[in-house]
């Protein structure tokens, strides 16, 4: 079996800002840390060294000025501290009696550090006085250990320090980026079709020729958009003419006594004039819900306009022997447009009757759904084939049609009845009825009807 080729490691060029920054900080927090405490440990140390070489020069000085015999100067030092931690004192006269340390008479003034037999390594220091030379001797190890000890104190608090920095620097730079954050939370939020100029407050001078980069960006599109959307609606204006006319001209052909062949024919062509003059309907009605049209609010009762629409469509629905009628009718009034809500269910009335077999049915329903976010939903349910699972989200794009519905609508009233879905502020989904067909749910909040009231 062969195995997978390892992953290549992520650079790290390519792990977030916040990360980065984090990193980088704290390293240089933690070496400038470890640099600091070395120095600070180093200095402590020396500094513990030369006191003690001062206590050495002090007990000298006492000495020497008479203050205090040697002898009773080490019987005072001894008292109740450790025989290996004492301070020694002895005189280096040549008549002297021997001493604790073997130390030559002739040893000369200052700091010395002696080796005993023993093995132990001492601090001597030597003073010449009038009444003889006196030495102050203190064993190497004890001071290096008092000196050890008193630079770890001196260290500890550098050490419970670099961490509390560490910490706050990831909080800093947390803060630092918050702009950041927000600011994609906010592109994140938007719908694909909202364009508008990112805003430039709050935003880190650092950021903002970034920020005016991608507002320039924005307008390129939108700009490109609104062509695209112009090109449309004009072609689909220059379309409608020719078509009629040429929907005349084979009306006229009607009162003609002609073969059933060619009878036939005229027939078929008609029926693609009628598809055609519905592709330019759509295509006009698409390129309206896409641009800036403006929003006519009224608060009014969708239950009157899901009327108009049954009314509108009953004759193709009793031409195709379908059953439509409005099943549920409770009171509601919601904040809308009533042009743009009637193109919504009209588009969705139109999906379902033509999409629905012969003998079928189809129901509307006007309901409140109570919860944390009460709204207003319209639901139109057909006796259709349905959609498959996998496919009920792509329905939505433009010109997107089943193989299934071939000779059937255009790919665009879908997509229509979106973009209207968002102008308004509602939402719109489908789903596939337990017992066969479809249902078309729209949905608005109840709330924008209460502000407009208020």
């Amino acid at each position: 079996m062969k195995r997978p080729p390892p992953s290549t490691p992520e650079p790290f060029s390519t792990h977030s800002l916040l990360w980065r920054l984090w990193v980088w900080t704290a390293g240089v927090v933690l070496l400038a840390g470890i640099l600091a405490s070395g120095v600070s440990y180093l200095l402590a140390w020396q500094e513990s060294n030369e006191l003690q070489d001062t206590q050495l020069q002090q007990i000298a000085a006492l000495v020497a000025a008479g203050s205090v015999r040697p002898q009773s100067l080490d019987r005072s030092l001894q008292g109740d501290v450790d025989q290996d931690a004492r301070i020694v004192i002895q005189s280096l006269r040549a008549d002297a009696p021997p001493g604790r340390l073997a130390l030559p008479h002739t040893l000369g003034s200052g700091f010395h550090t002696v080796m005993e037999p023993g093995g132990n390594t001492w601090r001597v220091f030597v003073q010449h006085t009038p009444r003889g030379t006196v030495a102050v001797a203190q064993r190497t190890d004890l001071r290096s250990d008092a000196a050890s000890d008193s630079a770890l104190r001196s260290l500890l608090p550098m050490l419970a320090l670099v961490p509390l920095l560490v910490l706050l620097v990831g909080w800093v730079v947390g803060r630092a980026l918050r702009p950041l954050r927000l600011l994609a939370h906010g592109v994140d939020a938007r719908g694909e079709t909202d364009l508008q100029p990112l805003s430039e407050n709050g935003v880190p001078r650092e950021i903002l020729p970034f920020v005016r980069s991608i507002n320039r960006l924005l307008a390129r599109l939108n700009a490109s958009m609104e062509q695209q959307r112009r090109f449309v609606a004009d072609a689909a204006h220059e379309l409608r003419t020719p078509i009629a006319v040429l929907g005349m001209q084979v009306d006229n052909l009607k009162p003609l006594q002609l073969q059933p062949q060619a009878r036939e024919r005229i027939d078929a062509l008609r029926q693609g004039l009628q598809r055609a003059r519905a592709v330019v309907e759509q295509l006009l009605s698409l390129a309206r819900s896409q641009g800036d049209q403006a929003v006519q609010w009224q608060t009014i009762d969708p239950t009157q306009i899901v009327r108009e629409v049954i009314a509108d469509l009953l004759p193709l629905a009793e031409s195709r022997q379908i059953d439509l009628g409005l099943d549920t009718a409770q009171p509601v009034r919601i904040r809308t447009d009533p042009h743009q809500l009637y193109t919504l269910l009209r588009n969705a009335t139109d999906n379902a009757v033509r999409y629905t077999p012969t003998g079928g049915r189809v129901d509307l329903r006007v309901r409140v759904e109570d919860g944390h976010h009460p709204c207003a939903v319209i639901e139109v349910q057909d006796t259709g084939p349905g959609i498959p699972p996998d496919q009920l989200a792509r329905v939505f794009e433009p010109f997107v049609r089943l193989p299934e519905a071939a000779g059937e609508g255009s790919g665009l009233g879908l997509s229509i009845i979106r973009q209207i879905a968002k102008r308004l502020g509602g939402e719109v989904a489908l789903e596939n009825a337990k017992g066969g067909g479809l249902i078309l749910r729209y949905s608005q909040p109840l709330q924008s009807a209460k502000s407009d009231q208020s």
